[in-house]
């Protein structure tokens, strides 16, 4: 079976995208916030297993100049495309290797920050043991390790969608789209199967080869991941996201009532997944032997950045959610929230941005990131963004969320190295794409803190 995923990656092309789950200024906040002092990752010894060409850990290698990074992929053919963007962008501080897992013997480890996004769910039940007790040996001793997966209680209603679908391409040919098409036309309009497949067609041909088309495709429950982790000496600590423990649109009388009614934190999680059909998780993992302490302050919110998202209902969450969205579009440290709201109680703010982190009204990060909102007179793209503007590749913004443009606009993305003002870009803007409306578009990019 390896063999047969080893050839779909290495003569179809995963497309080149970054995950914003395995972002470890996310990871590190859910760690802190389970009682792991992880150390910061602008200076850590980050791995990404399954990098693919390394769109997901370049920008991060980028970013951190400090940090050491390392990816490893399967397939060689990936991993050229990796260190040639590597290499054009001028990053030093990053090496890849081609390979199977089993094989890997890192010499640059332990890692404080392991990411396996997309990898455990698509191979046999003997490489998903190896990953888990690869994090093991390699993770440093308050380290975590990013391992997402498919859940079952989601993916009941999928697989059979995804059976019939494989039965009439073996009828009929043709690709993945072609036959769920030809399976929606057979089903009544008000079919709930008809939202699952438009789930699936959103994907497109070549996502669809690779995840729910795959050679494997084997979603689990969260207890049996948590179980075979504990197996081989790892504990699990909730989402790598601390804004992904609770699902949106449940209402917070209902999560209470979950809770009260659940025996502990995985019984817990496991009533959610069940209540909203939740079809993928993204695990956070540190070894059992790891620092965790058995509680922990709400003033451990006071080494957390964050910006607002949506509003919260309360009059005192609403406080400080205005005082957070003042500094938009930055990610600001709490500290800096609370010196703007003098006289208020610390501790009782900090009480609420674990509040807002939990119920997804505030988003965090490990570190602030602060940039202009405005682009400047010279608009230069960051040194990554220029190689990937230049191969018509998509862009990662300051919250590591990937952008596609078309085509004509990568023309105009690939003349952003500084050297043209404004004026200049607008000029060639109106040849290559006269329908864009110039001044927002770039606007837009500054305001998502592509721009330097």
């Amino acid at each position: 079976m390896l063999d047969v995923i080893h050839q779909l990656y290495e003569t179809r092309s995963y497309p080149p995208m970054s995950h914003p789950l395995s972002d470890p200024a996310l990871s590190a906040v859910a760690a802190r916030m389970s009682g792991l002092e992880v150390p910061l990752p602008r200076r850590a010894r980050i791995l990404e297993i399954g990098c693919c060409s390394g769109h997901n850990i370049l920008p991060l290698a980028e970013r951190w100049p400090e940090g050491y990074f390392v990816g490893i992929d399967l397939a060689e053919s990936s991993i050229i495309k990796a260190r040639e963007l590597a290499a054009a962008t001028g990053l030093e501080n990053v090496t890849f290797h081609a390979g199977d897992l089993a094989k890997f013997s890192p010499q640059d480890g332990p890692f404080d920050f392991i990411i396996a996004h997309g990898f455990f769910s698509w191979v046999p039940d003997e490489v998903k043991a190896a990953l888990l007790v690869f994090c093991h040996e390699h993770l440093s001793p308050s380290g975590v390790a990013m391992v997402s997966f498919n859940l079952e209680c989601g993916w009941k209603a999928r697989l059979p969608t995804i059976q019939k679908a494989r039965a009439i391409q073996q009828a009929r040919g043709g690709g993945a789209v072609e036959a769920l098409e030809i399976l929606s036309s057979l089903l009544e309009p008000d079919d709930p199967e008809i939202s699952i497949i438009e789930d699936m067609l959103a994907k497109g041909e070549v996502i669809l080869a690779f995840d729910e088309f795959g050679p494997i495709n084997d979603p689990w429950s969260l207890d049996r991941f948590v179980s075979a982790a504990a197996n081989v000496g790892l504990r699990w600590l909730g989402e790598s996201d601390p804004n992904e423990n609770i699902p949106r649109g449940l209402s917070r009388e209902f999560v209470e009532e979950l809770k009260n009614e659940s025996v502990d934190a995985l019984s817990f999680q496991n009533a959610l997944d069940e209540s909203v059909g939740q079809t993928f998780r993204s695990g956070l993992l540190c070894r059992a032997d790891a620092p965790v302490s058995g509680g922990i302050s709400s003033r451990v919110a006071l080494d957390f950045s964050v910006r607002a998202s949506a509003e919260p209902d309360a009059p005192e969450a609403k406080v400080v959610y205005h005082a957070v969205r003042a500094f938009a579009p930055a990610c600001v440290s709490v500290k800096e929230v609370i010196a703007s709201l003098p006289g208020c109680d610390v501790r009782a703010v900090a009480r609420l941005v674990l509040d807002g982190i939990h119920y997804d009204w505030l988003q965090p990060r490990i570190e602030p990131v602060k940039f202009a909102a405005d682009a400047p007179e010279f608009p230069r793209l960051t040194p990554f963004l220029f190689q990937c503007a230049r191969r018509g590749l998509p862009l990662m913004d300051a919250w590591h969320e990937a952008c596609e443009f078309p085509e004509a606009h990568y023309e105009l993305l690939a003349a952003m190295d500084g050297h043209l003002s404004y004026d200049q870009l607008a000029q060639i803007a109106q040849k290559k794409c006269p329908e864009l409306a110039f001044k927002p578009w770039l606007g837009h990019l500054a305001y998502r803190g592509m721009l330097l």
